[in-house]
C-alpha cells in the first residue's frame, strides 16, 4: 500500500525518505558482497554512491525546510519489504526484485511529494529524486533480466568469450 503523502508533514516525509535511502544502500551493499561479476559489483557500488548522495540531498532539504528541528527516523518506510528481505537469507534475484520495487515506490513517493510542495525549488529537487529513482529501477531491471536469462551471470568473475559469437 502506497503512503499517502497528504497525511504527512514535510519533516515526516523526509525522514521516511531518509529511511528508504539508507535501506537501499544496505541492499546494494549486500548485493555487492554476494555477487562475483565485476560489472554487477561496479553497478552496486554506483548505486551505493547514489543513495549516499540522495541522503545528503534529503538532509540538506530537511535542514532548509525545518532548520530548528532534528530529523527523527522511525520504522516507517516507503517500501517496507526492502528492509525485511535484507534480514532474510534472500537470493540475489530476490534482492534485485525487492530493490526494483523499492525504487519504483520511491519514484512514486517523490513524485507525489513534489506535487504537494509549494516552493518551486523544493518541487524541482523532489522531481530530480523521482527521476533518479526511475533510472535506478531500469538499471536494476537490466541486471535482473540478465540474471533470469543466465543463472550463473552474477557468479562469474569475468565473461566467457567462448560462449559469445562475435562477428558475422
Amino acid at each position: 500500500m502506497a503512503l499517502d503523502v497528504t497525511t504527512l508533514t514535510v519533516e515526516q516525509a523526509l525522514a521516511i525518505s531518509m529511511n528508504s535511502e539508507i535501506d537501499s544502500e544496505r541492499v546494494y551493499r549486500k548485493l555487492g558482497e554476494m555477487v562475483h561479476n565485476f560489472v554487477l559489483r561496479e553497478k552496486m557500488a554506483f548505486l551505493i554512491s547514489e543513495e549516499k548522495k540522495h541522503q545528503k540531498i534529503i538532509r540538506a532539504l530537511f535542514d532548509k525546510l525545518a532548520p530548528n528541528l532534528e530529523m527523527k527516523l522511525t520504522e516507517q518506510r516507503i517500501y517496507p519489504g526492502l528492509n525485511l528481505v535484507v534480514e532474510e537469507s534472500a537470493t540475489v534475484t530476490d534482492l534485485l526484485e525487492a530493490a526494483m520495487e523499492a525504487e519504483k515506490a520511491a519514484e512514486e513517493f517523490f513524485d507525489a511529494l513534489s506535487q504537494e510542495a509549494e516552493e518551486r525549488g523544493v518541487q524541482e529537487i523532489l522531481q530530480y529524486l523521482a527521476s533518479m529513482e526511475h533510472s535506478h529501477y531500469f538499471l536494476l531491471k537490466g541486471e535482473y533480466d540478465l540474471c533470469m536469462r543466465d543463472e550463473s551471470y552474477y557468479e562469474r568473475e569475468d565473461f566467457q568469450f567462448d560462449m559469445v559469437h562475435i562477428g558475422p
